[in-house]
């Protein structure tokens, strides 16, 4: 067996071992108290009634509570007996209380027609409360409590850590529309410098060859001038690297040139922008420069015609290059932003999940974790405005929130009511 399909084989076994470990977390969080209780008493044992929601009794009152979704906006019904026989003139309140300290208050009213009592408004997504609920029957109140949680999970802060799962809070952000430009790195002509003799004459010595780096100032050659028969220095104007080299010892200077020199501390990206692009590229807009691994964000400094009868422009932005990270004549993107629009909240991309019907991202409270079913708005590469089902400092997944969806599913906390 090679090395690399052992370290395939043990990669595999560790995530499955992971994922076991974080199934079994959840395991033991959803087995703690998903019944009713009522006078300090568990019920772990879910009761269906007949219209087979959750049954809830005390003594000979009977309470049916049912969040029923089938061909309407998810609402609460509930039928009250007693004896059997049902009762019309019961006041029926219920809390839902939500993960982060949210109470949904539900006041209900007899449905004459329907035969039963109808919740006010729509149950959002998701399901998932610890639920409070009061019957006042001729001045007698009865009252039960219990919890129904669906898309929930807890997770160890120590088991999250090392799962890698990493939170942010949501908050404002700017959507940016942005198009996609390329085109190739080149010296910036600013930081090149051609050398030649002040006064022509005989090249007596050379102290610099082809490639070499040099700092300002420093002695290339000497020259004899022809006319006063004195030698001078020929230095470097600019720090860089010598490029070009034309001078050997004894010829004569004239008046060419002698060295070429390149500082590469800054580079062009030139970037080709089409007739139908045109309106969109003005000087000063943000443009992220990417090659591979590299990337630098800088701004628009100017557009030119793109010359020799070329179709297009050239839009110049420059790249800061100290290291020397950056080589000319790279073939690079530019991700130029046209517009930016402030929006009151957001969340990354990256945690952003397919659950259900829906699109979801999970909040964290404490350890435990949930679905959030999300509205959205517009995005960019990075960012998506969420228009409903999150509220601004929502702490929510942004790293391998892939593993709490898989959890959930394993759990079979998906959809319970």
């Amino acid at each position: 067996m090679s090395k690399l399909t052992s370290a395939i084989r043990l990669a595999i076994l560790s995530l499955l071992m992971l994922l076991s470990g974080l199934w079994l977390a959840s395991q033991s969080y959803a087995s703690g108290g998903h019944g009713d209780s009522h006078g300090g008493h568990d019920e772990h044992e879910e009761e269906k009634g007949p219209n087979g929601g959750r049954l809830l009794e005390e003594g000979k009152l009977t309470v049916e509570l049912l969040v029923f979704e089938s061909g309407v906006q998810p609402e609460l019904r509930a039928w009250i007996t007693r004896d059997g026989k049902a009762l019309k003139n019961a006041s029926l309140f219920v809390a839902l209380g939500r993960l982060g300290g949210k109470v949904d208050q539900i006041a209900f009213s007899w449905d004459q027609k329907a035969g039963y009592y109808r919740g006010e408004g729509v149950i959002r997504e998701p399901h998932s409360f610890d639920v409070s609920v009061s019957v006042v029957l001729n001045g007698e109140r009865s009252e039960w409590k219990y919890e129904s949680h669906e898309g929930r999970v807890n997770i160890s802060e120590q088991m999250a850590e090392k799962a890698g799962i990493k939170t942010a809070v949501a908050g404002p952000g700017t959507i940016k529309e942005s198009v996609t430009l390329y085109g190739k790195t080149a010296i910036d002509h600013r930081s090149l410098s051609h050398v030649r003799a002040r006064y022509p004459g005989t090249v007596t010595s050379i102290e610099k060859a082809l490639g070499d780096q040099v700092e300002k100032g420093e002695k290339l050659a000497t020259i004899e001038s022809n006319d006063s028969l004195q030698t001078y220095p020929l230095v470097a104007p600019i720090s860089g690297q010598i490029i070009d080299k034309q001078a050997s010892r004894g010829e004569f200077s004239g008046e060419r040139v002698l060295f070429t020199i390149a500082n590469y501390n800054q580079l062009w990206a030139e970037l080709q922008v089409f007739p139908t692009r045109r309106g969109q590229i003005n000087r000063g807009q943000k443009v992220s420069i990417t090659a591979g691994k590299r990337s630098f964000d800088s701004t628009i400094a100017s557009l030119a015609p793109g010359g020799n009868g070329q179709p297009f422009a050239i839009a110049r932005a420059v790249i800061d290059n100290p290291n020397d990270l950056w080589t000319t004549d790279l073939m690079v993107q530019g991700q130029v932003v046209t517009s930016e629009s402030p929006v009151p909240l957001v969340v990354e991309n990256r945690a952003l999940q397919p659950f259900r019907n829906w699109t979801v991202v999970f909040i964290k409270v404490g350890q435990a974790y949930e679905i959030r079913p999300v509205e959205l708005g517009r995005s960019d590469g990075f960012v998506t405005e969420v228009l409903g089902g999150l509220e601004v400092g929502d702490r929510y997944v942004t790293e391998n929130s892939y593993l709490i969806k898989a959890d959930i599913e394993k759990s079979g906390a998906a959809h319970n009511h």
